[in-house]
């Protein structure tokens, strides 16, 4: 009986950690519930999503083949290693975990939804949107398929058509905090940056905790001139405990974005320099490039 509490109440403080982006906390309460069930597959399964959060791709692997040693037919191991090597980016890989759901179960919307958004970062966009509109005609009201239908449309320059599904995301769910960031990038993307934090202000009345949130936020404030109340949200997140690559990379490329708006070339790039030297193994295409065109920058004005 007491086992039992334990590992509950083990297993609940990791999910916590996780879920508020402290993977490594998450992990050194896995590792004890673990000491005392070295086969509790939902502690593994976690285990393998905090280390592919951390961009750890070995132990990250090793959690998700150790699950399949004591169940090799459990669907739900699939499914999160195909999550964990999504997180990893490594798209190839994930498809493969998602297809031995549909093999079984072809109508499978979650399924279907992340094979279709592993093309879309494939730039395999046709594959994508047969995905996509597949889900739709079995369920016209998954929201995730619509707002990965906009995605396409947006990575494609069609905003009217991205503006589209979101709005119907918003009637099926008025409070769908993704569907109106989206509406917010998309007016980014059209640099129309009054709209965009109308709609990023209308998430964050719904989940006013939301980092991602936040930092979209912050660099649309930069870009409409705000620039104190920028800088002053992303002086308050760096003051904030989180470990998930994707975040941190997300942080480095919107804070540096809003630097280089302000003219602040300089520290745009130490803060980019600093990301390269903590983050060696993931450094990132748009880190990479925005590093060049501030060097670029810096240079015409010597």
């Amino acid at each position: 009986m007491f086992k039992k509490i334990l590992i509950k109440y083990y297993y609940k403080k990791a999910k916590n950690s996780s879920d508020n982006y402290n993977n490594k906390k998450a992990i050194f309460y896995l590792n004890k519930l673990l000491k005392i069930d070295k086969k509790n597959i939902d502690a593994l399964l976690l285990k393998g999503i905090c280390y592919a959060n951390l961009f750890e791709k070995e132990n990250s692997l090793k959690c998700f083949n150790e699950c399949l040693i004591i169940n090799e037919d459990d669907l739900n191991v699939y499914l999160i290693k195909g999550i964990g090597y999504y997180n990893l980016e490594n798209y190839k890989e994930a498809i493969s975990c998602f297809n031995k759901i549909t093999e079984i179960y072809p109508n499978d919307e979650l399924s279907l939804n992340l094979i279709g958004s592993c093309y879309l970062y494939l730039e395999k966009y046709d594959v994508a949107f047969n995905y996509f509109k597949k889900i739709l005609k079995i369920n016209p009201e998954n929201i995730n398929a619509l707002i990965n239908l906009s995605l396409y449309h947006d990575d494609l320059g069609q905003y009217d058509e991205a503006l589209k599904c979101l709005n119907k995301c918003l009637e099926i769910n008025p409070n769908e905090t993704v569907a109106m960031s989206q509406i917010a990038n998309i007016y980014k993307n059209k640099d129309d940056f009054e709209k965009a934090l109308k709609n990023i202000n209308k998430a964050l009345e719904i989940n006013p905790n939301d980092i991602t949130l936040k930092l979209s936020k912050y660099l649309f404030l930069a870009k409409h001139g705000e620039f104190e109340l920028s800088l002053k949200g992303f002086k308050e997140i760096s003051n904030m405990y989180f470990d998930k690559y994707l975040l941190i990379n997300l942080y480095s490329i919107y804070y540096a974005l809003s630097l280089k708006t302000m003219k602040k070339y300089n520290e745009a790039l130490e803060l980019l320099n600093e990301y390269l030297e903590k983050c060696p193994h993931f450094p990132n295409e748009d880190i990479l490039y925005e590093k060049e065109e501030l060097l670029k920058l810096i240079n015409e004005k010597k």
